[in-house]
């Protein structure tokens, strides 16, 4: 579920200044302001200029100081004056901005030299009582050290602060040495993968590692780590953010009915194109890859999940896929026994086993004994297991994206108007019922955690037709027009976790045959939620080179029997992938709980398969990330290094702006050769960057392959990006006839109107618990103030969902303070709001939205009504809680009966 939340204060280096250091940040910003101000006042003096006769030149020699001597044009000279005085004043700012800031550096750095040489007794920095405001504030949600220090749900803990990273010198002085906040002292506890992206690093009082260091650790220690080799800094950090990732409690969870094995790992023949890093030359090859096809994946039987979810213990994470492994042996007749990664036997059926966890789940193998050692620490040092990412009972079709389309080179008018029509007629058909109108607000089959304005709208649908309403329909369609202009399309596909064939997992473990066959053959996949599709493309993102995977789909009923036995070991809603197939090299994915976005979508496919002839994986000789000792210094080298070294977003707009490009437009054969050449080296140095922090490695481009490569990266981005990643229109290149930039022009920009609809009056007070009640003036007086405040960041939010709880309990004491109960205040402000026909609701719906919810249960009535899936096309339609006729959704039952009119007219005509 995830819907327990804390509050934190988030700091940034900042917080730490001096008061001298302070200062010298404030100069330099008032400086920057300054010069935002003159910067203001420019173009309309610049428009003047060119007015008086200027050329665009000479306004940019006056700008760049080569000189300020020129001819003036007769009534211009005040102008001029003016324009050159703001230039001189400009250009003096600045200097006086990098001279604050050069003295900022310069003494961060010298201080924590000198914090250095002493060894930390030169200063410990502070954080000031006063200095964390609301703004500070963010939630996290629970997670298992949440859960072992005790904070409770909804409150601010100083447990942890959050620390995001702009000075370099401020955070080695923390990291090293801790810092100070309230008079307790706090010391660097670690950084996720996903924070050390972000610059952040999370912080913990040095009393509370104390107490909880063993649960953590699972009984170790830096020091019993270090003993035995030590640990790659980044890695660790990694390991040690398990703790602190939100996850559900598994109370049930029973350590002593687990195991972990060796991974099961083959070398799988293909044909692929092989990137040697040493001089970046492409070489196709036919061989064998080693492939560990349980990356990061253990099983659990049916009788615990019937649902495929990923687990979190100490030094322990990953995906556990459901099957019945217990079934397996018994069925084919095998000893139930089982080698531990430690070399001692377990019998299955005799132990109980219930979860196989595999090596490359278990972070930290090497620094226990055994696995006995590392379940009396779990059991002694009351450490808990967590899920996160449980599989959906009701997987909802999902948007397609840009990197996945403009790979798509060969392609024609026709077949783009093919991909686009689905998501043109979503925009077109926006107001054309009351059920359009549902849908686009997420009110869906699909949407299992509805926000109160959803649940609203759909036990009372003439909400449609308040003004509020439609200005939420209207945001949402301009979010829609974004994201489709930007790539992401409307397609007939799904996301899925990705699984390995288990079957054979369970023939190589327990029948120890060295390459089992398993259940699916080479460029086969088994994905139940496509029964009637017996092809579809796998993809996954990022998507960076060709890596459309089209697959056999076993699950089809074009199979028959062999569909259904695949499916009596296959129960989930996973893709299963076969242990004979490159498909890992193709797309570049562990089974930790990655997810394929598997598209059915047969003119896609069709596309796909036409773009993918001639090409085969890629294949690089990956560094493998060296233990050192875990101390202070390595491990602020290892951060300083994933900070600065890390940059993989700058090679996915590279490759894009290579696929954009002319040259899949006009370009010879060769031509297109070379680009795509490009693309896999780039793909190549991305990978090294990916680990870069790890292992230091990273292979720079030869200079005649640089020279190659920059032709296309010295260009503006394709002219998309203004939709999918903000940028303004001088920062891309013009549209040309590249596939996404086409979509353009297929989606059309529709207004809403929703006048010609046949929506019933409001009557609000179906939303009020007390029907008589009038708005005070405080509390309307109170709203009007505070929904200006936090509108455009509470607008169409959900308290839980987007890490808003402190904010909507905060206002709601607010206006506790008048003494009403939250009820009254939600009564009061349906009044004043609907009554009055007030147009901006967002506060009210964020903060009250769940009592009006309870109020139109109760006097509208809450319809009884069932989940049931379509039989043909398996989509989700609620139907009457009796209705037992229905069987299908209604396109399929329109299409049903077509059918059946059909085949009986011929059967009469015979």
């Amino acid at each position: 579920m995830l819907d327990k939340q804390y509050y934190l204060y988030s700091a940034d280096t900042g917080h730490f200044y001096s008061n001298h250091e302070k200062y010298l940040h404030d100069k330099g910003c008032q400086y920057h302001r300054e010069c935002m101000r003159i910067q203001y006042k420019l173009p309309e003096i610049e428009n003047k200029l060119k007015q008086f006769g200027y050329t665009g030149n000479q306004l940019k020699i006056w700008k760049s100081a080569k000189s300020e001597k020129t001819d003036r044009i007769q009534g211009s000279e005040d102008t001029v004056s003016e324009y050159l005085h703001l230039i001189r004043l400009l250009r003096h700012k600045r200097k006086k901005a990098a001279q604050a800031k050069e003295k900022l550096l310069t003494l961060l750095a010298n201080k924590a030299v000198q914090n250095e040489l002493t060894d930390g007794k030169d200063h410990i920095r502070s954080i000031p009582d006063n200095r964390f405001k609301d703004t500070d504030v963010i939630s996290m949600f629970d997670s298992s050290l949440s859960r072992t220090i005790g904070i409770e749900q909804d409150t601010l803990t100083d447990a942890f602060i959050v620390v995001q990273i702009y000075y370099f010198d401020i955070f080695k002085d923390i990291s090293f040495y801790g810092f100070t906040y309230k008079g307790e002292k706090y010391q660097y506890f670690t950084s996720s993968a996903g924070q050390i992206r972000q610059k952040k690093a999370v912080f913990m009082k040095e009393s509370i590692w104390k107490r909880v260091e063993k649960n953590v650790m699972c009984g170790l220690s830096i020091d019993k780590i270090n003993a035995k080799g030590g640990n790659n800094a980044n890695k660790h950090l990694a390991y040690m953010a398990l703790a602190n990732s939100a996850t559900d409690e598994w109370k049930e969870f029973d350590i002593d009915r687990s195991i972990v094995v060796d991974d099961f790992e083959t070398n799988v023949y293909g044909t692929f194109d092989f990137v040697d890093e040493t001089d970046y030359s492409i070489t196709r090859k036919n061989g064998y890859v080693p492939i560990p096809h349980t990356d990061g994946a253990g099983m659990i039987l049916p009788s615990l999940s019937t649902k495929n979810f990923m687990f979190r213990a100490p030094w322990i994470k990953g995906l556990l896929g459901v099957f019945d492994f217990r079934k397996w042996v018994l069925s084919n007749g095998l000893p139930p026994v089982i080698c531990d990664i430690y070399g001692r036997e377990h019998n299955i059926i005799e132990e109980d086993i219930q979860i196989i966890f595999t090596k490359s789940q278990f972070k930290m193998y090497r620094y226990y004994h055994s696995w006995e050692e590392y379940k009396e620490y779990f059991k002694k040092y009351r450490c808990s297991a967590g899920i996160c990412n449980r599989e959906e009972e009701r997987v909802k079709n999902a948007k397609i994206n840009y990197q996945m389309l403009q790979t798509l080179t060969d392609i024609t008018d026709e077949e783009i108007d093919l991909l686009t029509q689905k998501s043109a007629e979503r925009i077109r058909n926006i107001c054309n019922s009351k059920e359009t109108m549902m849908n686009i607000l997420g009110i869906t089959p699909y949407n299992q955690n509805m926000t109160p304005f959803q649940k609203a709208v759909k036990l009372y649908p003439a909400l449609l037709k308040d003004p509020y309403a439609k200005d939420v329909i209207r945001e949402v369609k301009n979010s829609l027009l974004k994201k489709y202009r930007s790539g992401k399309l409307e397609i007939n596909g799904k996301y899925a976790f990705l699984l390995p064939d288990y079957y054979a997992a369970c023939e190589y473990w327990f029948g120890h045959i060295e390459n089992p066959k398993g259940l699916l053959d080479d460029q086969e996949v088994f994905c139940r939620l496509f029964p009637h599709y017996d092809k579809l493309d796998c993809l996954r993102s990022p998507h960076l080179y060709k890596e459309h995977a089209i697959r056999r789909n076993t699950a089809s009923k074009t199979y028959g029997e062999r569909s259904d036995k695949i499916g009596e070991w296959f129960t989930t809603n996973g893709i299963y992938a076969s242990t004979h197939d490159l498909i890992t090299k193709i797309l570049m994915y562990d089974v930790d709980g990655d997810k394929s976005l598997v598209v059915a979508d047969q003119d896609f496919i069709r596309i796909a398969e036409r773009n993918m002839a001639g090409i085969v994986p890629l294949y690089y000789n990956m560094r493998k990330a060296e233990p050192a000792e875990l101390n202070k210094k390595n491990i602020y080298a290892g951060l300083h290094a994933a900070f600065t070294g890390g940059n993989i977003g700058v090679y996915s707009n590279h490759i894009s702006k290579i696929w954009n490009h002319d040259v899949f437009l006009s370009g010879t054969d060769q031509e297109r050769q070379d680009a795509i050449d490009c693309v896999k080296r780039l793909c190549c140095q991305n990978n090294f960057v990916i680990d870069f922090a790890k292992t230091l490695y990273k292979p720079e481009f030869p200079d005649e392959i640089h020279k190659q490569i920059t032709v296309y990266t010295n260009a503006k981005l394709p002219a998309f990006f203004e939709y999918a990643k903000d940028k303004e229109k001088s920062q891309v290149q013009k549209r040309n006839k590249s596939f996404v930039n086409q979509i353009y022009d297929r989606i059309p920009n529709q207004p809403v109107n929703t006048r010609g609809m046949d929506l019933e009056d409001i009557d609000y007070r179906k939303m009020m618990g007390n029907q008589k009640i009038v708005c005070s003036r405080e509390v309307s007086d109170l709203y009007n103030e505070r929904n200006r405040q936090y509108r455009y960041l509470i607008n169409r939010k959900e308290e839980y969902r987007d890490n808003l709880r402190y904010i909507a309990c905060k206002l709601r004491e607010e206006f506790r303070q008048f003494g009403y109960s939250e009820e009254t205040i939600a009564d009061m402000l349906v009044e004043y709001l609907y009554g009055k026909e007030k147009r901006y609701k967002q506060l009210l719906w964020f903060c009250y939205g769940q009592y009006i919810v309870r109020h139109l249960e109760k006097n509208i009535g809450l319809p009884k009504t069932k989940w049931i899936q379509c039989c043909d096309c398996g989509e989700w339609i609620e139907t009457a809680i009796k209705d037992n006729r229905t069987h299908r959704c209604p396109l399929c039952q329109k299409e049903y009966i077509k059918f059946y009119d059909r085949t009986r007219k011929r059967k009469r005509s015979v």
